[in-house]
C-alpha cells in the first residue's frame, strides 16, 4: 500500500482493517513501517500541504482534508513553518487564473457575481480577508 503513495497511520490502519486483518497484526505492521521509515505522519503532513497548495486550496480546506486523513492541525502548522506559503498571494493567483480577463485583470462585476466568486474562493478554503485581498483592485 505504501509503494504507490504515502499514507497516514490512520489511513493505513483503516485500509488494513478493511482487509480484515487482526488488530494485533495491524499494530505490528504499523510498528514495522515506522521502524523502517516507510510510515511518517510528519512527512505525510508536508506532502498533504504541498498537494493542497498545488491544487489551489487554502489553509482551511487543507486542514479539513488532513483531519479526515488523521493529520492534526499542529502537524500541519509545523509543515507550514517549513514551507512558508503566502495564503493571500495564493488566493490572488487563483482568483486571477479563474476570473481575470486575458490581460490578467479582474473585471468590474456586480454584487451578485462578486458573491459567486467569494463563495468559490471560500469553498477552496480561503478566509474572508484573503478573499477580499484576492478580489481587490489594488496590488
Amino acid at each position: 500500500m505504501l509503494a504507490r503513495r504515502d499514507h497516514s497511520e490512520l489511513e493505513l490502519r483503516q485500509k488494513l482493517a478493511q482487509k480484515q486483518c487482526p488488530p494485533e497484526d495491524i499494530d505490528t505492521a504499523i510498528e514495522h513501517c515506522h521502524y523502517h521509515g516507510w510510515l511518517d505522519d510528519k512527512r505525510f503532513a508536508e506532502a498533504t500541504l504541498r498537494h493542497g497548495v498545488a491544487k489551489g486550496h487554502g489553509w482551511q480546506r487543507i486542514c479539513f482534508d488532513a483531519k479526515r486523513k488523521g493529520i492534526t492541525t499542529p502537524m500541519l502548522e509545523t509543515a507550514q513553518e517549513n514551507q512558508q506559503h503566502d495564503w493571500y498571494e495564493l488566493a490572488k493567483e487563483l482568483a486571477t487564473r479563474r476570473f481575470a480577463d486575458l490581460d490578467g485583470v479582474l473585471p468590474e462585476v456586480d454584487l451578485k457575481q462578486r458573491a459567486k466568486w467569494t463563495r468559490y474562493l471560500q469553498s477552496r478554503g480561503f478566509s474572508f480577508d484573503q478573499i477580499n485581498y484576492a478580489l481587490s483592485k489594488e496590488s
